[in-house]
């Protein structure tokens, strides 16, 4: 299957509801896709990093229901409960969301989310009256994409000339974003020609 490669200035962002309805239905019910913009691959069983695609972006595959959460660099965890997606303007429920965090070697959390979704359907039980919410079809459709991380530690040291400098560094990188204010560099500049 060949991947669309989108031109210049397009990205492809489609909610929860129009991954459902508008490509995972179609691919379940062997449909032709609107674009071919969501490639079939198991992502599960590789290293989040060596998935195609770019690396700042969302990322989109379809998936066999039945995976493996193991691969050589690590696995995937659940992070929590199923979610599940109603449909926009009424209170059927077309989906379920499950949340998966990458681990590498051993225990070594990530930043790497995959989030699965999957189509549901409902079956009546003729002994209870009742439904009961059930997946449907063999495929799944998955969205890889980092978390964004948040700025550990916030420090302030002095320079030259009394111009304070916020310089917040992490742990993970030895060197730190710097941000000074431009009236501090304009009054330092000022001084050494005056």
């Amino acid at each position: 299957m060949e991947t669309l490669k989108l031109p210049i200035g397009f990205r492809f962002h489609p909610t929860d509801e129009e991954l459902l309805l508008h490509y995972l239905k179609r691919k379940v019910l062997s449909l032709p896709l609107l674009a071919n913009v969501i490639p079939e691959l198991e992502a599960f069983q590789f290293n989040p990093s060596d998935l195609p695609g770019d690396l700042k972006e969302k990322r989109y595959f379809f998936c066999k229901r039945k995976r493996n959460l193991v691969n050589k660099c690590g696995y995937w965890k659940s992070s929590g409960k199923d979610k599940q997606i109603v449909a926009s303007g009424s209170n059927n429920v077309i989906g379920i969301k499950k949340s998966f965090v990458f681990y590498q070697d051993r225990k070594m959390k990530t930043h790497w989310i995959m989030q699965e979704l999957s189509l549901v359907g409902f079956l009546k039980t003729p002994f209870l009256n009742q439904r009961l919410l059930m997946q449907v079809g063999d495929w799944v459709v998955c969205r890889l994409y980092q978390r964004k991380r948040k700025a550990r530690g916030h420090v302030s040291v002095t320079v030259s000339k009394g111009a304070s400098v916020a310089q917040t560094t992490s742990p993970s990188c030895s060197s730190g974003i710097t941000d000074v204010s431009c009236s501090d560099l304009d009054q330092e500049a000022s001084s050494r020609f005056l």
